[in-house]
């Protein structure tokens, strides 16, 4: 299995630091440590080329497999450049989002090695918890969603190359847009995407609790 991995840190706040570090090496390292990448594409804000790229070289392990890239013009164009810009060979492709940087090794390794058992697209999920309501264009509460189907979704998505050829073909962000038919592994509580003071607050929480 010959996996490739393509990080989006086109937003991600490099000010932003957990237990001393950023959240594009957090990302990095978890990627890394899941132990099954061969090949590392960042792509990131070219005005911030320089910056993130001192933090990608940092991380131990980064060497000549991987790169940082310029962003496009939208997150479905950074993909398709990102993915361009590999060398054909590679069984599967994971798409992380480096704004959810704690994503458990086991769940990315997982991803990959359902998708290189022959499934052409996967996801982690968790069910959701919450009640969920429906309602109208006043606000107004006009039903009561079956929760017991439904799932949110996290990182990182994990598919074929042919697949995701395809969907850079059509210009569509599998990160935003999974299609039909992913197949949904079991996803992690550390998987939150981190954006707000309260979610770094919550995700370090997370990540002392395990270490206690």
């Amino acid at each position: 299995m010959k996996t490739a991995a393509l990080v989006v840190a086109d937003a991600v706040g490099l000010d932003a630091l957990v237990q001393g570090e950023s959240l594009l090496a957090h990302a990095i390292h978890g990627v890394l440590a899941a132990g099954c990448v061969d090949d590392l594409r960042i792509v990131a804000p070219a005005r911030q080329l320089d910056s993130y790229e001192s933090i990608v070289r940092a991380v131990p392990g980064t060497g000549n497999r991987c790169r940082v890239l310029p962003c496009g013009g939208s997150r479905a164009e950074s993909i398709r450049l990102a993915f361009e810009s590999l060398p054909i060979g590679f069984d599967v492709i994971l798409l992380c989002d480096a704004d959810r940087a704690f994503v458990p090794s086991p769940v990315i390794r997982a991803v990959a090695e359902t998708v290189a058992g022959g499934v052409p697209a996967v996801v982690p999920v968790l069910p959701v918890t919450d009640t969920v309501k429906l309602v109208n264009s006043h606000e107004v509460i006009i039903a009561t969603e079956d929760r017991a189907r439904l799932r949110t979704v996290q990182t990182p998505f994990g598919c074929m190359p042919e697949l995701l050829h395809e969907m850079c073909i059509r210009g569509i962000d599998p990160l935003a847009e999974p299609p039909a038919g992913v197949r949904t592994i079991s996803g992690h509580q550390n998987g939150i995407r981190v954006k707000t003071p309260f979610d770094i607050a919550v995700v370090t929480a997370l990540l002392s609790e395990e270490q206690a």
